[in-house]
This record gives structure tokens, sequence and C-alpha cells, in this order.
């Protein structure tokens, strides 16, 4: 369970400054893929046109691709959402320099956590192993 809806669950709430969504809200719509660049912007670069070089795979895998700076967060594809920079840096507990990879799948679970630039066949593997994913074909 992530941590933005425990707090929310036992009224401890995150940041109130920081406006947007948390990654609760995709749970059991999206799985979200999650660049954080830290202070290596060539390594999270190279994450992102990995990702980008096959737009249709990741539709069909029901895939979201942010990039979460310090305090801004960017969609790189699938549907615009105003997303809370904060929220998805405590949720997955990544700090702000670090580069870092995370694959939360739909039920909100990090199926995937790297600080290394992972291959896309590897990430497409491990989705398409997911009960979700054989489910739904």
């Amino acid at each position: 369970m992530l941590k933005s809806l425990t707090a929310d669950v036992f009224g401890m709430g995150v940041d109130p400054q920081h406006g947007g969504e948390s990654l609760v809200d995709f749970e059991w719509r999206y799985r979200v893929l999650v660049i954080f660049p830290g202070e290596d912007r060539g390594r999270a670069m190279r994450q992102a046109n990995m990702l980008l070089a096959d737009t249709g795979e990741l539709g069909k895998r029901d895939l979201i691709v942010l990039e979460v700076d310090r305090d801004d967060v960017k969609v790189l594809f699938g549907p615009q959402h105003d997303l809370n920079a904060y929220a998805i840096r405590y949720d997955l507990d990544v700090a702000d320099d670090a580069f870092a990879l995370l694959l939360v799948g739909k039920d909100g679970l990090v199926k995937l956590r790297s600080e290394d630039v992972v291959p896309v066949s590897t990430i497409f593997e491990l989705i398409d192993q997911a009960p979700t994913r054989k489910a739904s074909g």
C-alpha cells in the first residue's frame, strides 16, 4: 500500500502545500513507470528514450511513464494528470538526488526498483508475468 494512502487512512497527510494527485489515483487503472533523474540527467534521458521508442507496447500494457524531479512531474507517456512530486517521492521513498526507476503495478505495489537503466525488454517481461496482464491478454 502506498504511503500517502496509509497516511490518509491514519489521518496524516503528505505535505498539504503541494497540490495534485499521487500514484494512489492510478491503482487498478494503470501501471506506472517512474523515472527519478536525480543529479544524473544522462541516465534518465537514456531510460526515457528507450521507453518512448515503442509507445504502442507501452499503451498495450496500460503504462504511464512519469519523470519526477524535485518539485515537478512530467508525464512522458499516457494521459495528463495534475501530479504531486512530493507525494510520489514520499510514496516511493526516493531521495531527491538519486537516479531511480520504479515500476508500480496496478495493485499499487512496487514491482521493480532500480538505480540503473533497465532494458525495456526486462520491464515488459516483468509486466507480462503479472496476473492482471495475463487476465487482460
